[in-house]
């Protein structure tokens, strides 16, 4: 059969994931295409695996060229496709394409004649799927047949694998890509947005763009500021601007204006961003290419764009380049922006020359938005209660008379409006809220209530349909502004509840793209009951409006994502005092998730199909007899019906049992339906003395199941013990308070929590959602131990725990903690120093190393100080001889500037400056393998960390050094001119403590682990390119746990500990022989109960080896590690102190010959004791002591 689809495939040295991408087009439900793989000169085995597939299926063509870029690959593909082919495609073979994406948009395209069709996408990498934030818009709800010039936001829609053209529409246009640049996509895809006579969008996921490991975090910026990347997105963007200004049509200078915005808000905008960090060839090739581009842009684009933006860019205009470096570095570093003028409001930023620049720049009104979220919305005896804060950007609400609000509720459609003067309510929250643009300022008095009696939308007595909005107007600083009431987010107030203001009418409050809106509507068609039925749905309701015999009624069930609609006719059951009783069945097959839609392939990373679902909504047409035009309405659910779930059955295909239909109504009381998989559904819960109890249903027999607790947005997961009654419904009873750390009694971190039924056997996990008749009881808040929780509904029907910060309000968020900074620490640093010692670990972690070492050094002395330890979020368990200092909390800012001592092993604040007297001891946290500080060329994780380091550096009175070996590294690596202690690491005083072996016999009894079997301890180190997101890096775990279990497991266990930096959870942990001993509080600990150590390039192994016990060496990635990312500082390879092991198999092999491998490397561990292990005795922390008390008395000098 010939093709009907083209998908042309570039491919160049992507082995490790082209598998799964060629995968997902061979599973495509759209099977009539074929699949042009361009390899690009691959020299890896990417060649072997297309050529593979290209045996395998004859739809899969295999083209080989050599090297010369993405865009020339293409265009190759452009040259060869099979001349049947109506629509083309393109992918980039690192990616992937959801099974159902070319059928849905092919058969969008039949229906509308369209040029192309255009579709959501979403992020993926080896752990999580994600919505690509630039292509959110595409993911609010199907639309046919629209243009660029009707939706504006198609201009950012500029990338083409999400898409699916028609060949005739692509070849009229001689569209081409470049060839031998970057950033191919623009000068294609924009002009092809302009050129079509019309698109449609598919808000279905129709492209999974990979972000590989590391390609989220700041490595990126690296990469931004070569010149290369500067002048190919320059020239991209510029060619568009050109090629509008060239079209005759009006259109085209509107766009064109447009267009300029975008490019100087997006694209170059990055670029602009990262000058600070770019080399001095950088950012001349930046000036050069901006101001080329700028040429052609309208002064009005510029002059109209956000203050400080333009600003910039009217600098790159004047080749301003030290002056742009000093407003882009102040921006970085907070610095708050001062109004000047009663009226007219003009900035004062604190690094701008403002002779340099006209004053009408500089005028800022229109920068001060208003601001008025939502805080509640509740109906409370029939009326309606809102409340929420209203304040205008940078213009301080400080008092009860400082602003005037006024609500506004508008009919749409009509001059008819309501307006309701407000209150000025205390709400330390908006203070709180205001985030970075309101550094400085306090909207203290922002908050507002009301309550709205419905009555009064009555006109004549009578309910009238009709959608009002709600708005709010503020009188403040001399500034008059509008805007709607709005909420963002997920919680409740995003998905209100509506209420019956008579039999036929309700009163629905709704958000429409986040604006609060209440619509009143009269309910013809209500919902009584709904069941299965073979393998259907039957839904029963009433017509409650009189209709002319031979009336035809059918149930029409939309897909907002992909455009489907599927109609069934409604069968009339009965007819009585006008009154119409309905009955329509729905095939369970129709709007299932069937296996069919879901890639059950190797996909490179993360299951995309773990997140898939069909939602459907729903109206009811009605056509009477003699009228031309069908009437629909919306099918409303009775209340008390409860939501209903249908498992599908097998006969669907393979893993159809895996899913269900869900019969939904959520908080307004539509009908809707979800495919989806398998859910477990609450029904009840309740709190008492801060436990939570959840009562539910399954749609499965439970057995050995149990509730999994589990981070939103960061890996860490706990377990809860489920019982099951007789009748099948499940209880699970927590308490947050004390679910964590290592025994235990430490608080779920601060944040938002989810839940799923688990089964430690094969049956599939369940995530947890609320039943429509459950929601009233929520939220529902508990407190413990000073925590507060917060049980929530979000998306309608999924729970969510909150965990509270233990911050107070008026401490948490970027304002009050600039407040924080300069009411606390800078005016503190004005009173006299307090005989106080603050101890650091690893930034309120723990309470270990070397602070610990020394804070017990001190009591043994009984020296004359108080101690305080940071703690983090409350997860340190602290002996009663320190008082825990919350990390950011009021007593931390104070801490530091009044504290006469502070220890730390990790970095300070950068804001820090140390004043005379005060005496600050950075003890570091480990001997150096790899390279740290100054001495890592491009740092991955911070690409202001050599700036920030040397700042700080100037602040330590002593630099603690651990041996004679890292002495000058040191200084150098850390910038330091100051003395540098040449005593060993106090934390290291355990390894040589007389009670050592009692200590480790009480580790062992503590962890649990079994007497008589050897303890393995693998401790490794993080990597800095492999990250989920900024500051939480990935455990890339290549030990097979499960065959050392086997191997290992009859006299040995196995201990993991996950670097600080390490997110992700350990599978197994708590099997018997993997222990999860990450929360342990002291590592120094562990030493001592380890028989062996393995690790890779972690400083714990000149620690471990004080004790010289065995250790090897898993290193899998070593030139990856050595030559890319670390580099080490002494000869690794050829002077480690055990062997070094590249597979789990051989380090397994090593383990259990460990005393023979030790001996073979017995030479070598002298050799790396004598460099290493140099200073330590059991006496570094007495020697720290006298130096910090010492350095004191001297006046600790700056």
């Amino acid at each position: 059969m010939a093709p009907r689809l083209s998908v042309i495939v570039p491919i160049y040295n992507v082995e490790q994931y082209l598998l799964a991408c060629l995968n997902s087009l061979a599973v495509q439900t759209f099977q009539d295409l074929e699949v042009l793989m361009i390899d690009d000169g691959s020299t890896d085995g990417s060649n072997a695996i297309a050529a593979e597939f290209a045996a395998k299926d004859a739809r899969f063509r295999l083209i080989r060229k050599e090297n010369a870029g993405l865009g020339a690959a293409r265009n190759t593909g452009l040259d060869s496709l099979a001349p049947e082919a109506e629509f083309l495609a393109f992918v980039d073979s690192d990616d992937m394409i959801p099974p159902d994406a070319y059928r849905l948009m092919i058969e969008t395209l039949e229906e509308t004649g369209s040029s192309f069709a255009t579709g959501n996408v979403e992020h993926i990498n080896s752990t999580k799927v994600w919505q690509s934030p630039m292509h959110r818009f595409l993911s609010r709800g199907a639309v046919k047949k629209t243009h660029v010039s009707r939706k504006r936001m198609l201009l950012t829609d500029r990338i083409a694998c999400n898409k699916v053209f028609r060949r005739d529409f692509w070849e009229a246009n001689s569209l081409r890509f470049p060839e031998g640049v970057l950033y191919e996509d623009t000068p294609v895809i924009v002009p092809a947005q302009y050129l079509a006579e019309s698109v449609d969008i598919i808000s279905s996921t129709t492209y999974y763009w990979r972000l590989r490991e590391g390609e989220a975090s700041p490595s990126i910026t690296q990469r931004r500021t070569e010149p290369k990347a500067a002048r190919d997105r320059a020239s991209a963007v510029e060619s568009v601007s050109r090629f509008l200004a060239e079209r005759k049509e009006p259109l085209a200078d509107e766009l064109k204006r447009e267009y300029d915005r975008t490019v100087l808000t997006g694209d170059l905008r990055i670029f602009l961003n990262v000058l600070p960090d770019g080399d001095d060839e950088y950012r001349a090739e930046f000036l050069r290419v901006a101001n080329k581009y700028l040429d052609q842009v309208d002064l009005k684009t510029v002059k109209a764009l956000p203050t400080a933006l333009r600003v910039k860019w009217l600098l790159v205009r004047k080749h301003a380049l030290n002056e742009l470096l000093d407003f882009i570095e102040a921006e970085r570093l907070g610095e708050p922006v001062e109004l000047d003028g009663a009226i007219r409001k003009y900035a004062k930023f604190p690094s701008l020359d403002e002779a340099l620049l006209p004053k009408k720049v500089l005028r800022m009104d229109q920068d001060l938005q208003l601001r008025s979220p939502l805080t509640e919305l509740e109906w409370q005896d029939g009326k309606l209660r809102l409340a929420g804060n209203a304040w205008v950007d940078r213009v301080d609400q400080n008092s009860k008379r400082s602003v005037v609000k006024l609500l506004q509720l508008k009919k749409d459609g009509t001059q008819r409006r309501m307006l309701i003067p407000l209150g000025n309510i205390f709400s330390a929250e908006a203070t709180t809220a205001s985030g970075y643009a309101g550094r400085g300022h306090s909207f203290d008095w922002a908050g507002w209530e009301t309550v709205i009696d419905p009555a009064r939308f009555r006109k004549g007595g009578q309910w009238q349909e009709g959608l009002w909005h709600v708005g709010m107007r503020v009188l403040s600083g001399g500034l008059v502004r509008s805007r709607s009431v709005h909420s963002y987010g997920s919680d409740r107030r995003a998905y209100p509840p509506y209420q019956w203001l008579d039999e036929d009418y309700r009163m629905v409050p709704e958000l429409r793209r986040a604006a609060l809106k209440l619509r009143i509507e009269k309910v013809p068609f209500l919902v009584t009951g709904f069941a299965s039925e073979g393998d259907g749905i039957v839904i029963d309701g009433v017509f409650r409006e009189s209709v002319e015999a031979g009336t035809a009624f059918t149930l029409r069930v939309v897909n907002q994502s992909s455009g489907e609609v599927l109609e069934y006719p409604a069968e009339v059951t009965g007819t009585a005092a006008g009154r119409t009783s309905l009955r329509v069945g729905v095939p369970l097959r129709d709007i299932a998730l069937l296996p069919e839609h879901l890639d059950t392939t190797e996909t490179g990373g993360a299951d995309p199909a773990k997140a898939m679902r069909r939602n459907w909504s729903t109206q009811l047409q009605i056509e009477e007899p003699g009228k031309e035009n069908p009437r629909k309405v919306r099918v409303v659910v009775k209340d008390g019906v409860a939501d209903h779930q249908v498992g599908l059955p097998g006969s669907f295909g393979e893993g159809a049992e895996l899913n269900e239909v869900a019969v939904l109504s959520g908080t307004n009381g539509y009908l809707k339906f979800s495919g989806r998989p398998l859910r477990a559904k609450i029904v009840g819960i309740s709190v008492e003395d801060g436990a939570f109890t959840i009562r539910g249903t399954a749609p499965v027999a439970l057995s050995d199941h149990h509730l999994v607790v589990s981070a939103k947005n960061r890996f860490d997961e706990k377990t809860v013990p489920v019982t099951v009654g007789a009748d099948g419904t499940f209880e699970a009873t927590f308490r947050p308070s004390t679910m964590s750390g290592a025994t235990g009694g430490l608080p779920l971190k601060a944040g938002r929590w989810v839940f799923r039924l688990e089964s430690s056997g094969d049956a599939p996990d369940m995530p947890l959602v609320v039943d429509r008749l459950a929601v009233p009881q929520f939220p529902l808040e508990g407190a413990h131990n000073g925590r507060e929780y917060q049980l929530e509904v979000h998306w309608q029907d999924h729970p969510q725990l909150n965990c509270m910060t233990d911050l107070t309000p008026l401490e948490r968020g970027d304002n009050r903690q600039y407040q924080l900074r300069q009411e606390v620490y800078e005016q503190g640093r004005e009173l006299p120093l307090r005989d106080q010692v603050l101890y650091i670990s690893y930034n309120g972690k723990q309470y270990s190393d070397s602070p610990r070492a020394l804070h017990e050094e001190l009591l043994r002395r009984g020296a004359d100080v108080e101690h305080l330890w940071l703690v983090r979020d409350g997860q340190v368990e602290l002996p009663d001889t320190v008082a825990p200092v919350r990390f950011q909390g009021t007593e931390w800012y104070e801490a530091l500037a009044r504290s006469r001592y502070i220890v730390t092993n990790a970095h300070l604040p950068h804001w820090i400056k140390r004043r005379p007297g005060q005496v600050i001891v950075q003890a570091w946290h480990g001997t150096m393998l790899k390279k740290i500080g100054l001495d890592i060329d491009a740092p991955k994780f911070d690409p202001n960390y050599h700036e920030r380091l040397v700042k700080e550096a100037a602040n330590w009175n002593i630099l603690v050094s651990s041996n004679r070996f890292s002495t000058p590294i040191l200084k150098r690596a850390m910038g330091y001119d100051g003395h540098i202690a040449e005593i060993g690491y106090p934390r290291n005083d355990y390894l040589y403590a007389e009670d050592r072996d009692e200590r480790a016999k009480e580790v062992r009894e503590r962890l649990g682990l079994p007497e008589g079997k050897k303890v393995v301890l693998y401790a490794p180190t993080w990597r800095d390119d492999l990250s989920h997101a900024r500051g939480q890096f990935k455990f890339d775990l290549r030990v097979d746990l499960e065959d050392a279990r086997r191997r290992l497991g009859d006299d040995h266990v196995f201990l993991i500990r996950r670097h600080s930096n390490i997110v992700d959870s350990i599978p197994g942990a708590g099997n018997g022989f993997v222990y999860d001993v990450s929360e342990y509080p002291d590592i120094a600990d562990l030493y001592v109960a380890a028989d062996i150590m393995i690790t890779d390039y972690s400083s714990v192994m000149f620690d471990y080896a004080h004790l010289r016990r065995p250790m090897l060496f898993f290193t899998y990635d070593l030139e990856h590690y050595r030559d890319k990312l670390r580099g080490f500082y002494f000869d690794f390879e050829n002077d480690a102190p055990g062997p070094l092991i590249g597979t789990s198999d051989e380090l397994i092999k090593a383990i259990r010959e460990v005393d023979e491998v030790a001996g073979e490397y017995q030479e070598k561990y002298d050799k790396f004791h004598h460099l290493f292990c140099d200073l330590d005795d059991g006496h570094a922390a007495s020697r720290l002591a006298d130096l910090m008390f010492k350095t004191a008395e001297d006046g600790a000098p700056l």
